[in-house]
């Protein structure tokens, strides 16, 4: 079993020698050139973390020297264009992207686009593939097809809501291919299905899981379904919209008087809990599965994701916690809490990624 950790433009060959030293032995990144900011912006981008400068390399030589330097210290290096889709105006560009992809001989690539893979092949481009999450494979004979098509498939990238028995389910049933398992670890958990969300992910604006779940406006105050129906009429009878009881005067006043529904509470009972307060748990946490390695590791999962790209303040931290998880014989639910050192935290069963199995607790 191995760590696989998510870089981004801060990081450099110096603080990678460093997460070398502390147990990763693999690493993602992606890339958004400046040409791409000029005509797309952040809100779309090639991979599913284009929040910010912070959280993707833009410079070639700093992406050049990020990946030599990855080598020289024994490290793998994968490049994560894992985007859900790729519109024909952003082909070309991504295309050009590989190119420059292939002149640093990473060692494999992370996708999510089936249109991509394609290209890739017609490229001519033979490294390993991965099966981003983002592809949506929540079954062994979607992960059977997409073998089929394209032989240079090495590892499963599992799909985050899946259980732990879900998991052992697909590693079993494919058992005669020749693949890698990865299952995310710590970091973060989408509120939604990430594979199927087609959200904005970038610095311009909060992230539609975050607007929803933390605001109680945003999810309260959405529009009646029938919302386009009165735009329509709107249109059609501007003057008829302005008097009671027109669709208009309805709308607004269902609208406004629906008493808001009920959200959900993410909160840590911190009083009397030992460690520290949960929310600062949180704030370097996000979730954690620490306590699932030892069930993953038995199922067959052999690389543990660390998503904290653009978290470069808690990013050693937490690989040297993983590591020790990561490498200890028989890791229990105890040691695993003791490394969090937040009561508070490990109590709130939204914190965890993954339940463990009864026979494990």
């Amino acid at each position: 079993m191995f760590m696989t950790l998510g870089l981004g433009s801060t990081d450099t060959p110096s603080t990678v020698a460093k997460f070398v030293e502390y147990g990763a032995k693999e690493f993602f990144m992606g890339y958004v050139p400046r040409a791409w900011l000029d005509k797309f912006g952040w809100e779309v981008g090639p991979n599913r973390r284009t929040m910010g400068p912070a959280y993707n390399y833009s410079n070639v030589s700093e992406l050049r020297d990020i990946v030599k330097g990855i080598h020289d210290c024994g490290g793998t290096v994968n490049l994560a264009v894992n985007a859900h889709d790729n519109g024909a105006d952003r082909m070309g560009m991504v295309h050009d992207m590989f190119d420059l992809f292939e002149t640093l001989n990473p060692d494999g690539y992370i996708v999510a686009d089936p249109a991509i893979m394609y290209c890739m092949e017609k490229w001519g481009i033979k490294r390993d593939l991965h099966i981003s999450t983002g592809v949506g494979c929540f079954n062994s004979e979607a992960v059977r097809f997409f073998c089929e098509q394209f032989s240079n498939i090495t590892r499963l990238v599992i799909p985050r809501k899946l259980t732990i028995n879900e998991m052992k389910s697909i590693i079993d049933d494919l058992k005669d291919l020749k693949l890698e398992y990865e299952v995310m670890i710590i970091g973060y958990r989408c509120y939604f299905n990430d594979e199927d969300c087609h959200s904005i992910h970038s610095g311009k604006r909060r992230n539609l899981c975050g607007d929803v779940i933390s605001s109680h406006f945003m999810s309260a105050n959405r529009f009646p379904s029938n919302w386009k129906d009165v735009v329509e009429y709107m249109i059609e009878h501007p003057k008829e919209s302005l008097f009671e009881g027109s669709p208009v005067d309805k709308f607004r006043k269902e609208w406004l008087g629906t008493k808001p529904p009920e959200y959900p509470k993410f909160e840590y009972k911190c009083a009397g809990c030992q460690g520290v307060d949960g929310e600062l748990a949180h704030l370097m946490f996000q979730t954690c599965g620490l306590c699932a390695i030892k069930y993953l590791r038995k199922i067959g999962v052999e690389a543990l994701k660390v998503p904290l790209r653009g978290d470069e303040d808690t990013k050693l931290n937490v690989v040297k916690i993983v590591s020790q998880v990561m490498n200890a014989e028989n890791p229990s639910r105890e040691f695993c809490r003791s490394l969090i050192g937040s009561e508070a935290f490990c109590d709130a069963k939204f914190s965890c990624y993954y339940e463990i199995p009864e026979e494990d607790k």
